[in-house]
């Protein structure tokens, strides 16, 4: 009986390294890329990005957005409202082109696109109070799109925000494990104690992003429905 279940085990133990393996490689961007191919739809915005923020370094990265590569844009902390949200920890939104910082009128010149209205919300640490990355969405669409984005908008994404922070913080807390396992390597007590908590971490990850997708699974099909 002990024999069958160590088997039991082996094979369970076998099957979750092989998802973290899985969800290591591509899930944090995939899980990204997802909410920034969806979000504009439930939200009814033209485009939407995530950014990362480095706690180390203190800068501040485009990971993904529409039409855009990852870290094509480096965002500061000041002079730049992306840059306010993550230095202030509070969401951030215009509602006139008047309003965008000089920051983003510089970008806006080198990607060729014109922001109207703009909506930003931070994604804060799970584990500290720090902000991990932001989330921005531009130019509200639809007949009052004039109009800016709305408090029903705001309350959706800062949900968003609050789903995804696993993620934004997993893909900084794998970029720093590299960076200490390459310190580290040829100590093997350290390094098997980085995988056991890369796994544990991950275990929270995968289940956050089945969280968020059964949230949003209703939107989707409503707007299947359209």
């Amino acid at each position: 009986m002990k024999k069958e279940l160590a088997n039991e085990w082996q094979k369970i133990k076998s099957k979750q390294e092989a998802l973290t393996s899985k969800w290591k490689s591509t899930g944090n961007q995939d899980l990204l890329q997802f909410f920034m191919e969806i979000l504009p739809k439930v939200i009814d915005a033209d485009r939407c990005s995530f950014f990362i923020h480095d706690p180390v370094t203190d800068a501040v990265w485009l990971q993904c957005g529409t039409g855009l590569k990852e870290r094509s844009i480096v965002i500061p902390k000041s002079g730049s409202n992306v840059g306010k949200v993550v230095a202030t920890g509070k969401p951030v939104c215009i509602v006139r082109r008047e309003q965008q910082s000089e920051f983003a009128k510089q970008v806006e010149e080198k990607v060729g696109y014109m922001t109207q209205n703009m909506m930003c919300v931070p994604i804060m640490s799970q584990t500290s109070n720090q902000v991990t990355g932001a989330i921005q969405v531009i130019n509200k669409q639809g007949e009052n799109g004039h109009l800016g984005f709305t408090e029903a908008d705001l309350a959706l994404l800062e949900r968003v925000a609050n789903h995804v922070g696993m993620v934004t913080e997993n893909i900084y807390l794998s970029q720093e494990m590299v960076t200490v396992s390459d310190k580290l390597r040829g100590t093997v007590d350290m390094a098997e104690w980085v995988i056991k908590m890369w796994m544990g971490f991950m275990g929270l990850v995968i289940l956050a992003a089945f969280g968020v997708i059964v949230h949003f699974t209703p939107h989707m099909l409503e707007i299947l429905k359209r």
